[in-house]
């Protein structure tokens, strides 16, 4: 303990001790600051000392002077900043604003840090409990209820849009989608493919296991594996419930509690009516992300070789410029967000992928 305001527990060091370092006291006064042990005594001149903080985390405060080379004074005592005999020198005070300004500037970044990270830990935990209650809302959905919903969907879309019968691109499309559909885990959905006649390259899959394809994608895809990557993708969309995951979350985190304890009459009345935003709204890059991924997966146990997808994706980026004189009716075929990023992620699951010599080539070109 202190056994008088004006000493301070001290140490002293000079690179002639090494490592080791002197233990004392530092007693300030009118003319100096002093320090004092039984093996070394040293004294700054109060109008040449120069006080730093020498460590900010243990509030170490280290004096020196420039005249004495090398020798150096801390103390881990910060209340020697308060001693009035560094506050009544205009040399000393100056130096002790600015050390207490940083100190505070320090505190209130600690603070504001704490702040932060607690911030970002309740939104971690929130949006982990949202993300389990629209899983465990979406499960709710009965199968029957998702077809219904699909074909009524397919007849808006008939209404606005131009279906075509053309026997030629359908067989190009069968070869790459049949050995898809065939290896889809879920043999209880019944996929039906239609064409749209629209030069823009797209596709989409409604619940239900309906998948729309523009007659643009069959012309600029090359190869099967390509029709395949893209119909991959949009089945992912659709096992995945994204429609139904989107809408669910934007209620937040209030209204998803009421959703969970209402009856299913409620949520499938909720659904229906907020999944028509479906036909002017993309999916967000976290969806299509998981839909990059899940529909790899697809490719890869289908044995359909998944750079199809890459090469697909591709093309579309070439495209993408155009896509903005799409219509109203065309909206939910609006080209995906961050295409780059996606090839060069699939791209590398290409790179980590093992066995690279088990995919089946399917037969290219025209029927």
């Amino acid at each position: 303990m202190r056994e008088d305001l004006s000493t301070f527990a001290a140490y002293a060091s000079h690179p002639d001790f090494g490592d080791e370092v002197v233990e004392g006291v530092i007693l300030v006064t009118r003319w100096q600051v002093r320090f004092e042990s039984e093996q070394v005594t040293l004294e700054f001149p109060i109008t040449r000392v120069e006080i730093e903080m020498a460590d900010a985390k243990t509030r170490q405060i280290g004096f020196s002077d420039p005249e004495q080379r090398g020798w150096f004074v801390g103390t881990f005592d910060d209340q020697i900043l308060s001693h009035p005999m560094l506050l009544q020198q205009a040399h000393t005070r100056h130096q002790v604003r600015e050390l207490k300004s940083q100190g505070e500037l320090q505190r209130r970044l600690k603070v504001v840090g704490v702040f932060l990270a607690s911030f970002a830990l309740i939104a971690i935990l929130v949006s982990t409990f949202t993300s389990i209650m629209v899983r465990v809302l979406v499960a709710r959905v009965p199968q029957k209820w998702e077809s219904e919903l699909g074909e009524k969907w397919l007849l808006e879309l008939k209404k606005e849009t131009t279906f075509i019968q053309d026997t030629n691109m359908m067989a190009k499309l069968d070869k790459g989608v049949s050995p898809l559909i065939a290896a889809l885990p879920d043999k209880n959905v019944k996929y039906t493919f239609y064409l749209i006649s629209e030069p823009w390259p797209n596709a989409f899959a409604l619940p239900g296991g309906h998948v729309v394809v523009t007659t643009g994608l069959i012309e600029l895809a090359d190869r099967p594996e390509e029709l395949a990557g893209v119909v991959a993708h949009e089945i992912a969309h659709v096992t995945q419930k994204h429609v139904f995951r989107k809408v669910i979350s934007s209620y937040g985190p209030y209204l998803l509690i009421r959703l969970f304890l209402k009856d299913e009459d409620g949520l499938l009345g909720i659904l229906g009516e907020g999944s028509q935003l479906l036909l002017s709204q993309s999916f967000s890059q976290e969806y299509e992300s998981e839909a990059d991924a899940v529909g790899w997966k697809y490719l890869v146990d289908a044995k359909i070789d998944p750079r199809g997808a890459i090469d697909i994706l591709t093309k579309l980026k070439a495209v993408e410029g155009g896509m903005s004189g799409l219509d109203h009716a065309l909206r939910a075929f609006n080209s995906h967000p961050a295409t780059e990023k996606r090839i060069q992620v699939l791209e590398e699951k290409w790179r980590k992928l093992k066995d690279k010599d088990k995919f089946v080539p399917l037969e290219k070109g025209e029927p």
